[in-house]
Parts: C-alpha cells; structure tokens; sequence
C-alpha cells in the first residue's frame, strides 16, 4: 500500500513513519503517499490519536530540493511562470495543515533532524515530543526559497513575530530547549524514550481530547 510511509495501529494509535532512512527526506512519492493517507485513509480508522515520527535515528530532513527545483524549471521552460510550483506547494500545505481538522490528537515524534517541510509538518501536529538531541528549523532562505508548507502562517501564530521573522529569513537551526523555551515543543527527553513518551501521551490526552483544542494551536 506504501512505500516511502509506513501505517500501522496498536491499541487504538496509529503510527505514520517516514520510512526512507537514513535521514528520511520527502520527495514527491512521500507527498503523494502522504496526501493519499489524508484523505483516503486516517479518518476511516478507528483510532484515538495519531503519532508521525522518522524510521531510525531521524525525523526527516524536508523536501529534495532537487525535485522542488525541478519543478520550478519545467514550469519555465513549459510556460515561463511558476504556476506549478504554487499549486504544488498550495496542496501540501492545505494537506499539512488538515492535521488540524482531524477529530483526534496528532503529536509528532521528533529523533535527529527535523528540518523544511518535515518541521512544517511539526508544526501541524497538536503536540511535539522531542529528542534531546533533535536539530530543528526552516533553512529554505539559504537555497534562496522560503519555507512553502505552512511555516510562514504556523510559526508567528506560536512565537513573537520577530522571532518568527528572524527564524525564517536567517535560515538558522536551533535546539529543542530553544523550541521548548519558545512554546513550540512541548516535551523534551533522551532520544530513546522520544516514541515511548509520545505514545504515553496519546494515550493520556486521548481520554480528555476535545476537538475544540484545535483551534489553541
């Protein structure tokens, strides 16, 4: 059924994984593998809560900029405009950002990098668990493009827009502690404990979930 994802349910959670070790990266198959198990798949389970984490040591380290380039120079070459790549990225963000009309929590789980589109999709879920050692952030600026999946609209409504401005333009990585500091994670531990945690967590807010906490975040 997938290939770059992986699907499972245990006692009533699901389990999407990012499954293209070793750092995980998004190319169109895991966009179109994820927009298929939007809308096709999650809400037909019966389920209590959703946790998205990476296959091994990390998350993922966000979109192939070679595939995103590549997208951007066929539509100059077909028709000199970027309508393609504005679609494109319109559709992973309104697919990112559904996470929040599901009726159950979403909590990622965060191990090693986390970074683009893949902390974007982060930021969709309700709640973070990180990795003590997880490097996190938007570096879009530094290969000349902005961040297209949600981060511009998510991060200002979680931070100080300053903060959020100098974030995304700087392109900088930072810390769990930072993040935790800033209210963007949630909870913090040692890597090994990161999927354990988050799966205790769904458990517990499950039980008391109200879908009307989706619109704090």
């Amino acid at each position: 059924m997938f290939k770059v994802l992986n699907w499972h349910i245990k006692d009533h959670i699901g389990f999407l994984e990012i499954n293209n070790p070793p750092s995980n990266p998004m190319d169109s198959a895991f966009f179109e593998e994820f927009y298929w198990w939007r809308t096709e798949v999650v809400e037909k389970e019966d389920i209590k809560a959703v946790i998205i984490h990476g296959k091994g040591r990390h998350f993922s380290s966000g979109a192939v900029l070679d595939d995103l380039l590549g997208i951007i120079e066929r539509s100059h070459i077909q028709d000199g405009h970027t309508d393609k790549i504005s679609n494109f990225l319109n559709k992973n963000s309104k697919i990112f950002y559904s996470l929040k009309d599901l009726k159950i929590p979403v909590i990622a789980a965060i191990r090693g990098v986390c970074l683009g589109s893949a902390f974007e999709l982060a930021l969709c879920a309700d709640y973070i668990v990180c990795g003590e050692k997880a490097v996190l952030g938007l570096p879009e600026t530094t290969f000349g493009l902005i961040p297209g999946c949600t981060g511009t609209y998510i991060l200002p409504k979680l931070v100080k827009k300053s903060l959020a401005i100098e974030l995304i333009l700087s392109g900088r990585t930072f810390s769990p502690i930072e993040a935790k500091k800033w209210g963007i994670v949630h909870k913090v531990t040692i890597s090994k404990e990161v999927l354990n945690l988050a799966t205790d967590i769904a458990k517990k807010v499950s039980e008391n979930f109200e879908p009307e906490f989706k619109k704090l975040r």
